[in-house]
This record gives structure tokens, C-alpha cells and sequence, in this order.
């Protein structure tokens, strides 16, 4: 072996010598509230139990104004009331101008300049923590409520970007989901299905603490294209959790939903061949009778069916209703505000009389169909716009 090494030459063996002893270590990594910081000037290593890091990378990641003064070698890092300043061999550090030792003073070294990464931790208010086994040094400080809610809001905005960009998949890498593949295709489908431009239109954020967060949104959903779906007006409630050095968005919760649609703009015609306006109306018409008559196959027959697990639960749900009220329906009236090819929006308004209570009310309804292979037109959803007593 000896004989083999001594072969390599002079050349390599000043190269080996010129390395530095921790390079052969596994390298060090540093997590600042979870989040692992990375150090293009130079790797972080350790000297008489100190772990040395350049020092830009870890004042600007902490939020500090960096300033080097070449020809004295010092080092100065400033934030909201925070001085911090150290200088290259000397053991003397400043914190506000009260001095502080050190017990590796910073070194320069190939243009690089390392600083102690435990007395900065904790000047900045914070705790460092070694691990041996993995090498690794895992910091964490407090962070101001104010930085806190510009990332709490740039989360919900950037989920916001990725939904109006249509990019499913970014927009779940925000998510807390363990497992979003599902999510992300049924996303994907609704976006080849419909053009829809969201925007925020207030954010309030009604609780904040360390590692988790409560936001309310109201937002505007407006069509631009695609399949038809009325503009309307959304209240979410968002969960955030704050995990491996991110905020994630946990759950989002819709609070109440408003369609945006006036009653003028129902009522407005729109042109629409005779047999496909008469069949719509007569099954907008049907349906109606059916839940009158509390006619479970009766009112199916006039919904769309996307499937044997949603027409059971359609129907379940359906069944549950009539059992526990009676309800008698009156069509004042039925305008299609909205015609394509194999789709119409039909705006109605309703009398609706409980038989128990003897109350009547007055309802407005969208309801949405689609035409079959067959030519026949169904209804696919409904919409309240209105629900008044008299």
C-alpha cells in the first residue's frame, strides 16, 4: 500500500495536504426553524467544538442588514434594535455595544470569512442545538408576528397564483396532504372542464401563534371560459400549519358562498333553438312536480348521473328530505339566461308552501343542465340565490 501511494507523486500528495481536515467528515448541515440553510461561499466545519459558518448566508437568512468592512476585517449584522459586531481574530464580539467573548474568534479563509454560528444563534434571541450523530446544528429563533403574517399571507397568495396558472400540482405542494394524487387529478380534470379566475379580495388573519395559524378569505371565483358556472362570491376559513421550517396549508373550509348574479340578469333571455328551450323548461318544470309530489324515481330521472355511488347517495339524501318535510313547489318562473352547445343555465323563481307550518316562501334557483347522446337535457346542479319568507 505504502509502495502504491508513494507512486502518486509529489503533485497529489500537496493537493491532499492543501484539503482541510474536517473536509473528510460528513459534511455539516444547519436548520433554522426547520428549514435547512445552504452555503455557497464555503461549508461550515468545526474548530476546538465550534461550528464556524460564512457569514452572510446566516445573517441574511436571520433577517439582518450585512455590512464588511474589508480593511479592519469586521463584521456587522443590524435588524430592528440588534447591533451584532465581530471582527476576524479577535475573541472580542459586540451585541448592542456591551462586548461579549467569544471562544472561537472569526477566521477568514479563501475570500470567505466564518463567524461562530452558536453566538450568533443566540444574539438574535434563539438556542442552537449539536447533533453529533448527524452533523448537524438545528437552530431555532423566534420569529416577529409581523414577518409571520407576510408569510402566512404570501402562502395563501401564491395558492391563489397556482390555481389561476391551473398548476394542480404546485398548488398541493402547499398542502399539508400526506397524499395528493388523487386531488391533484380531479383538479386537473376540473380545470380541462372550466376557465375560472379567482381572486382575494379581503385576507384577515384572526389567529397567529408559533406553529399554527387561522385565516379568513372572501374571494371572487368569475368565469372566463370553459363550461358555464355563475360568478360567485366565496368565504373560506384556512388552517395553516407550520412544519419543517414552512407554513402549509392544513385545511380550507368554505364558510359561505354567494352567487353573483342579479335578478335582471336571469331574467334576460338569450336566444336558444325552440325543441332545446321547450325541453329544458319542461324538465326544470318536472323536476319540480316530482318534489311536489315527493317522487323519489320521478325527480332522478331528471338529474344527470355521474355515477352509481353519487345517484345512491343522491338518492339516500333524497329520501331523508321527503321523510322529514312536506314541501309543495309553484313555478313562477323559468328564463334561460345561458345557452351552448349540450349546456343551459335557467334562472327560476318558486313559491314553496310547508304543509306543516303553513309558511310559504319564495325562492330563486340556477339550475344547470346538459344534453345526453340521446338528446334529452338533465339537470347537473343547482344554485340558491335567494330564500325569503313572507
Amino acid at each position: 500500500m505504502k509502495k502504491l501511494l508513494s507512486l502518486l507523486g509529489i503533485s497529489l500528495l500537496a493537493l491532499v495536504l492543501a484539503v482541510p481536515a474536517f473536509a473528510a467528515d460528513k459534511p455539516i448541515q444547519v436548520y433554522i426553524n426547520g428549514s435547512s440553510l445552504t452555503f455557497a461561499a464555503g461549508a461550515p466545519y468545526l474548530k476546538n467544538n465550534t461550528v464556524l459558518v460564512p457569514f452572510r448566508a446566516i445573517f441574511e437568512r436571520l433577517g439582518l442588514k450585512v455590512l464588511w468592512e474589508a480593511q479592519t476585517g469586521t463584521v456587522t449584522g443590524t435588524g430592528p434594535d440588534l447591533n451584532i459586531r465581530l471582527k476576524v481574530g479577535s475573541k472580542r464580539a459586540s451585541i448592542n455595544g456591551t462586548v461579549k467573548q467569544l471562544t472561537v474568534a472569526p477566521v477568514s479563509s479563501a475570500g470567505t470569512t466564518y463567524i461562530p454560528l452558536r453566538f450568533i444563534a443566540e444574539a438574535t434571541g434563539g438556542t442552537a442545538v449539536w447533533e453529533a450523530s448527524s452533523r448537524s446544528v438545528k437552530i431555532t429563533v423566534p420569529q416577529s408576528s409581523s414577518a409571520m403574517e407576510q408569510e402566512v399571507q404570501a402562502l395563501i397568495h401564491l395558492s391563489n397564483k397556482y390555481y389561476n396558472e391551473e398548476q394542480a400540482q404546485s398548488f398541493y405542494s402547499l398542502t399539508d396532504e400526506p397524499d395528493t394524487a388523487e386531488a391533484v387529478a380531479h383538479m386537473k380534470s376540473q380545470f380541462e372542464l372550466y376557465d375560472l379566475r379567482n381572486t382575494i379580495d379581503s385576507l384577515k388573519i384572526l389567529s397567529l401563534t408559533g406553529n399554527s395559524a387561522t385565516v379568513h378569505t372572501v374571494e371572487r371565483s368569475v368565469r372566463t371560459g370553459g363550461r358555464y358556472a355563475p360568478d360567485e362570491q366565496y368565504e373560506y376559513l384556512y388552517t395553516l400549519v407550520y412544519k419543517n421550517g414552512n407554513w402549509r396549508i392544513s385545511s380550507m373550509e368554505l364558510q359561505d358562498s354567494t352567487v353573483l348574479l342579479t335578478r335582471e340578469q336571469g331574467m334576460k333571455p338569450v336566444e336558444a333553438p325552440q325543441n332545446d328551450a321547450a325541453a329544458i323548461k319542461n324538465t326544470v318544470s318536472a323536476y319540480y312536480q316530482n318534489m311536489t309530489a315527493k317522487n323519489v324515481a320521478g325527480t332522478m330521472a331528471v338529474m344527470t348521473s355521474f355515477g352509481e355511488e353519487y345517484d345512491t347517495a343522491s338518492k339516500e339524501e333524497l329520501e331523508d328530505f321527503f321523510a322529514n318535510y312536506g314541501l309543495g313547489y309553484s313555478l313562477a318562473s323559468a328564463n334561460i339566461y345561458y345557452y351552448a352547445s349540450g349546456e343551459a343555465a335557467v334562472y327560476t323563481e318558486v313559491t314553496i308552501s310547508d304543509s306543516e307550518s303553513e309558511e310559504t316562501y319564495n325562492q330563486s334557483l340556477i339550475f344547470l343542465l346538459s344534453q345526453s347522446g340521446s338528446g334529452s337535457w338533465t339537470i347537473d346542479d343547482t344554485y340558491h340565490i335567494s330564500f325569503d319568507s313572507e
